[in-house]
């Protein structure tokens, strides 16, 4: 019975970590969330199941996620041909996006905004280079898709930290 009774648990705490995972795209840190959960894990049971091996690994990987996050936006739009200022203006508009639309739209503000903002901060940019709203229109739509792929980076992984608690915790 008690066997039984820990997989449940173990069960619906993957579930909440896969949950506070999600928050990734309302602009919330949930999977550093999750990391905090994974060491109250680690630390209760004495880091039987999870060695700090596993936990740098698992911060490595966080880490890496907010790098991606902050970079790969800008990435795709230089690498779509986009001029210097329309990268600042992705990632000035993303991030002035980002603040501004907390304040309108609580929790999910900042990430419709964000997004927004990266779209319109390149095309606002790129417009005034080259005087063509297609080809500004054109850096922007990038500016967006790269901004949002991001963020599906950053939640794959957060997907393999979970893998890799999944993996330690289920005996």
């Amino acid at each position: 019975m008690t066997a039984v009774l820990q997989h449940t648990g173990l069960v619906l705490l993957y579930a909440l970590f896969f949950l506070l995972n999600l928050l990734i795209f309302v602009g919330l840190p949930g999977s550093w969330v999750m990391f905090g959960g994974v060491l109250i894990y680690a630390w209760v049971t004495g880091f039987s199941a999870m060695g700090w091996w596993y936990l740098a690994a698992m911060a490595t990987a966080l880490v890496v996620g907010e790098i991606v996050e902050s970079t790969l936006g800008l990435v795709v739009v230089a690498g779509k041909g986009a001029t210097r200022w329309g990268v600042l203006g992705a990632f000035l508009g993303g991030i002035a996006g980002a603040i501004g639309g907390t304040a309108v739209i609580p929790v999910v503000g900042s990430v419709i905004f964000g997004l927004l903002g990266a779209f319109g901060g390149a095309v606002f940019c790129e417009y005034i280079y080259y005087n063509s709203l297609d080809q500004a229109l054109r850096t922007g739509f990038w500016a967006f898709l790269g901004k949002l792929g991001a963020m599906f980076v950053k939640f794959a992984l957060g997907l393999l930290v979970l893998g890799m608690f999944v993996w330690r915790s289920w005996n």
